[in-house]
């Protein structure tokens, strides 16, 4: 067997590998914030989208992955992003973070269920002064 064969073989399985760990991670946070993984790769401004998107950089970064390795996987699902785009999300995330810490919490995923938790209540109130 050719040499050159197989250490294209091993690549192959190893990005195979980084393939199912990322699509793991996207699930998880396409669970936490209540939205189709489809969304997370539309080019939208919505909000929650948004902030899932930012904490799917996050933990793709904190997993070690690469932000040109993160890029190609958005690419593969039809969402094109820049490289600074995505330091940008990962820059809101560890702001966030630290926000987190500041106020007691120790885990990033509570905290983006208390901020979306806060952010209903600011809707129902807008809401209710909108009818008075």
């Amino acid at each position: 067997m050719d040499i050159n064969y197989y250490l294209r073989y091993l690549l192959f399985i190893i990005m195979i590998t980084d393939v199912d760990a990322m699509d793991v991670i996207a699930r998880k946070v396409c669970y936490r914030h209540r939205i189709r993984k489809r969304d997370i790769f539309l080019n939208t401004r919505f909000h929650p989208v948004v902030r899932a998107r930012q904490h799917f950089y996050f933990l793709l970064h904190e997993a070690g992955f690469k932000i040109s390795e993160i890029q190609r996987y958005c690419e593969r699902y039809g969402y094109p992003v820049e490289h600074a785009t995505v330091i940008y999300g990962i820059k809101k995330m560890k702001e966030f973070e630290q926000e987190l810490i500041k106020a007691g919490k120790k885990n990033l995923v509570t905290g983006l269920s208390l901020i979306e938790q806060r952010q209903e209540e600011r809707a129902i109130k807008q809401m209710q002064l909108d009818g008075e």
